[in-house]
């Protein structure tokens, strides 16, 4: 069976992409696969997101379509949402929600992407 080997993400500015992603969500680029300005490997404890150029944004009705969605693990889930409401990240969820594993709160990148943050019972 194949493995999951990266995430692609559609981004109409690669370079506020890579500004955004990095400085925000804390990934690196990658040293190994760098193909700028149409694509740039993006790698975080063994995450690889491919950001790829796109001719625009998007605008995704969430939660109300079928989408992917990265989300991302936290271990206080409040102090997170503080951190990126700091950094003038756009939440979409500005208390976390329930559900039956723990928390989430969604948010945008600036292109129209949504993730989540997840914090998971113990």
């Amino acid at each position: 069976m194949p493995k999951v080997c990266m995430i692609q993400i559609g981004v109409s500015d690669m370079d506020q992409a890579i500004e955004w992603y990095c400085n925000i969500l804390g990934f690196e680029i990658s040293k190994e696969h760098n193909y700028y300005p149409v694509a740039v490997d993006l790698v975080h404890e063994g995450t690889r997101l491919l950001l790829h150029k796109a001719a625009k944004s998007t605008h995704i009705d969430y939660p109300n379509i079928a989408q992917t969605l990265i989300c991302i693990q936290t271990d206080d889930i409040a102090a997170s949402l503080n951190d990126l409401k700091s950094k003038g990240v756009e939440l979409i969820h500005k208390t976390p929600l329930d559900f039956p594993a723990g928390k989430y709160a969604a948010f945008k990148d600036p292109f129209g992407n949504v993730h989540e943050l997840v914090e998971f019972l113990n």
